[in-house]
């Protein structure tokens, strides 16, 4: 969750803006942002593009070999592997006009969930 702190109004906040992403352990660790027009936006933000493409960026640890992959209102769009160490980053790039969201899923190998985000809209 992306709180402004750890009071409970704070939290509850996040939660409703859609700020919050969930995991199956505290060993996980997930970011999701995107850059347009020189502007980014986080879990849970909408973000206008102006037209601008959209680079869109992840990076996960804490999930050894896992796959992650990005899903937008047309499906999954993107899929990349994890090493054994289960760090990695990766970059996509798409247009509001292709996507009008993102976000990613994290899955174990043997393909149980891990971790899943909140989207982030663009316009």
């Amino acid at each position: 969750m992306l709180a402004e702190d750890l009071s409970t109004l704070a939290i509850l906040a996040a939660i409703r803006a859609g700020r919050s992403w969930i995991a199956e352990s505290a060993a996980v660790d997930l970011s999701l942002t995107t850059v347009a027009a020189s502007r980014s936006a986080g879990i849970g933000e909408r973000r206008a593009t102006h037209g601008e493409p959209v680079m869109v960026r992840a990076h996960i640890r804490g999930v050894p070999s896992a796959s992650f992959s990005f899903h937008t209102d047309r499906g999954k769009v993107h899929r990349r592997t994890l090493p054994d160490s289960g760090v990695g980053t990766t970059e996509w790039h798409t247009t509001s006009e292709d996507s009008a969201f993102v976000r990613i899923e994290v899955r174990h190998p043997h393909g149980h969930m891990a971790a899943l985000t909140n989207p982030i809209v663009l316009t």
